[in-house]
């Protein structure tokens, strides 16, 4: 079929096609107009030291130092990728955690290495009270399982963790993606239903 002929069959089926796209238009702007209000959060944690190891090669121990401290930054990722401090930070929070999956409570919390010594916990809240919450449970529960971990530590090199103030924002949608992207799909589902619709007559 050459192109000139789908061209005629939209045309003929031209109120079909402009209704699909209005419908699919108008249908997500209603979805994302009435969709619940959600906060995106970023919080920054910093690692630290509460001392450091002396001895005769002094000048390797802070090489070995950011090795260490990148291997601890992405132990902390791989903690909030986990369900059990997932449902742990939910719990130091007073948040019910509802009726999650493994994998559903492993996607609460977005963790990224930013360095050797900054990692970034990205994540979403109902409002902002509750996202300042979920921030300090975040923190405790770190720093409870940092403290264990230092507890099999032999040298005076205790990991900490410090965060910097959480940047709540409110998750908004931009209206001309939005728009851009409901237009393709409506073309598209359009296009199909059109032609669907030709054959069958």
């Amino acid at each position: 079929m050459e192109l000139k002929e789908y061209f005629l069959i939209i045309k003929n089926n031209f109120k079909l096609f402009l209704t699909i796209i209005i419908l699919t238009v108008a249908g997500t702007f209603i979805y994302f107009i009435f969709r619940p209000i959600s906060f995106n959060t970023s919080l920054i944690l910093n690692i630290t030291r509460s001392g450091s190891q002396i001895s005769e090669g002094y000048k390797y121990d802070n090489f070995y130092r950011l090795q260490a401290d990148e291997k601890f930054a992405e132990t902390i990722v791989q903690w909030l990728k986990s369900p059990r401090i997932a449902t742990d930070i939910n719990n130091e929070a007073e948040i019910t955690a509802g009726n999650f999956s493994l994998r559903q409570l492993s996607k609460i919390f977005q963790a990224e290495k930013l360095s050797s010594q900054i990692v970034s916990v990205k994540f979403s809240a109902s409002d902002k009270k509750t996202a300042e919450k979920i921030s300090l449970a975040a923190m405790r529960v770190l720093k409870k399982n940092t403290e264990q971990l230092n507890e099999d530590q032999k040298e005076n090199t205790w990991f900490e963790i410090k965060a910097q103030n959480p940047v709540i924002v409110e998750n908004n949608f931009d209206l001309k993606t939005v728009f851009l992207a409901s237009l393709a799909v409506g073309l598209f589902l359009g296009f199909w239903i059109v032609m669907f619709r030709h054959y069958l007559d």
